[in-house]
């Protein structure tokens, strides 16, 4: 009973979910329908999460956005000049954009045309398989989809994709050691 309760709780890990934990429960031997039903809720509940807090998790990623303003240098002499602190300020948040958009630009951008030509259903099914279930979720919404129907889709998803690996691992592992 403790595996699979490690699989519950490996499968709500942000990047680790379903796609490791189903895998690797079977892997170790672990029967193959709990393994996916646990690792099913376990990614379902923390994904339920994301849906829900999904305006809590924007302004928090504004929040350490803000953060990673610069300062000015210490040896600098501290002379009060409101246009270089504009354009301080502006050329730190021009900075960590260019990071930031750098870190997800092409996962972003994929998912822009998903949801561009397949809609929500598309950028769900697809998205849980080729993404994050969780990175998944929040574009979804981001991308102005509707929350219950992001919620409806994400579980339609889930269920497919962890049934479809569970699946996949376990003939894999039967025709190995047959």
């Amino acid at each position: 009973m403790i595996y699979f309760i490690l699989v519950f709780l490996g499968a709500a890990v942000p990047f680790i979910e379903y796609m490791t934990v189903i895998p690797l429960g079977i892997i170790i031997g672990l029967p193959l329908v709990p393994t996916i039903i646990f690792g099913f809720i376990g990614n379902l509940v923390t994904v339920f999460l994301v849906i829900v807090l999904v305006d809590k998790i924007r302004e928090v990623l504004r929040r350490r956005k803000k953060k990673y303003v610069s300062l000015p240098d210490k040896n600098e002499e501290s002379v009060p000049n409101p246009e270089n602190e504009i354009s301080e300020i502006e050329e730190a948040d021009t900075t960590e954009m260019n990071w930031e958009e750098s870190f997800t630009s092409k996962r972003s951008q994929r998912a822009q045309k998903l949801w561009d030509k397949y809609g929500l259903p598309g950028l769900t099914v697809l998205g849980t398989g080729l993404f994050s279930s969780h990175l998944t979720a929040l574009m979804a919404c981001t991308f102005g989809g509707n929350r219950t129907y992001v919620f409806l889709w994400m579980t339609i998803s889930l269920a497919l994709w962890s049934i479809i690996l569970g699946v996949a691992v376990q003939l894999g592992m039967d025709t190995i050691f047959r």
